[in-house]
């Protein structure tokens, strides 16, 4: 097995990977797709963005010339982060995983290393714990049907703007003690119609935020940060108001009763577990986080 990283000429390639793989195991374990469509070039949004990103740290596992596993990694100031990690089920036995997080833990070095993975899926969840990673928090994956009608957007609700950038950094430094300036620099300078945030504000202050994604490759909400449940729940009406036909997943801590009640009201289901883990030392959250697979950076 060799460990290099992705080519640009690959991206294509990658993307089905991405896309055959997980929805392999979708449809086996879970009786559905991960990702919607028949077209696995819609998974190109993750070299895409995590290129632009973080250009050079995509892992490939190489097997014998077949490009049999990959991993995204994001260094960040406070911490590193596992982004997608897929192997090819024609090398399921032969380590591939296991040895592309070996390499990224020995690049993280002394930063502790966070990932988001489901719950459902006991490999990926052994993957983790045997390299002594450890639960951070419970998210409920949850989606609630385009045809609800939802209650008003909140009046202190508004776009987010770049301005925001050092209130939004602040925020997240309060709640988790992590900092990644360069994704919410992306997100607020983006010009594409793919990227949409929005901020809640109390006594003139930013008291949450809330990004979004409206993608072929992915539809969610996050990543997003609130001090609490009020903000959230407003910040995920505003952004759900834009999405009109196909309803995006988002996920919310499992300990957030009130705002989790609140949304049943309006229709959520759960449609998946997942957990956030890190390896080595980490605050756990005192407001709400709303993580996302797009990216992957917390």
């Amino acid at each position: 097995m060799k460990i290099r990283t992705l080519q640009t000429t690959e991206w294509d390639q990658l993307a089905h990977l991405i896309f055959n793989s997980t929805n392999t195991w979708y449809q086996k374990n879970l009786n559905r797709q991960c990702f919607g469509g028949s077209d696995p070039l819609t998974c190109r949004i993750f070299p895409e963005v995590y290129e632009t990103l973080d250009p050079g740290c995509c892992l490939i596992a190489e097997i014998d010339g077949v490009l049999a596993g990959s991993c995204f990694y994001h260094p960040r100031e406070t911490h590193f982060s596992v982004g997608i990690m897929n192997a090819d089920p024609a090398f399921a036995g032969r380590g591939v995983a296991r040895t592309l997080l070996q390499e990224i833990i020995k690049r993280a070095g002394k930063k502790p290393i966070r990932l988001v993975s489901s719950a459902l899926n006991l490999d990926s969840y052994s993957l983790y714990t045997r390299a002594k990673f450890r639960p951070l928090a419970i998210y409920q994956d949850m989606i609630i049907p385009a045809e609800t009608v939802l209650p008003p957007v909140p009046s202190n609700v508004r776009a987010a703007k770049l301005a925001d950038l050092p209130a939004i950094l602040a925020l997240e430094d309060q709640v988790s003690e992590i900092s990644r300036e360069k994704d919410w620099r992306y997100f607020l300078s983006d010009n594409s119609s793919s990227w949409r945030g929005v901020v809640f504000e109390s006594d003139g202050e930013v008291t949450g935020f809330l990004f979004s994604i409206n993608h072929p490759g992915s539809r969610m909400l996050g990543p997003g940060v609130m001090r609490d449940q009020k903000a959230a729940f407003a910040l995920i009406i505003a952004q759900l108001s834009t999405f009109s036909h196909e309803p995006p997943l988002f996920l919310v801590p499992a300990s957030e009763t009130e705002l989790i009640q609140n949304l049943y009201k309006l229709g959520a289901r759960n449609c998946e577990i997942h957990l956030s883990q890190v390896l080595g030392e980490a605050k756990a959250p005192c407001g709400v986080t709303m993580p996302t697979f797009m990216p992957e950076t917390a």
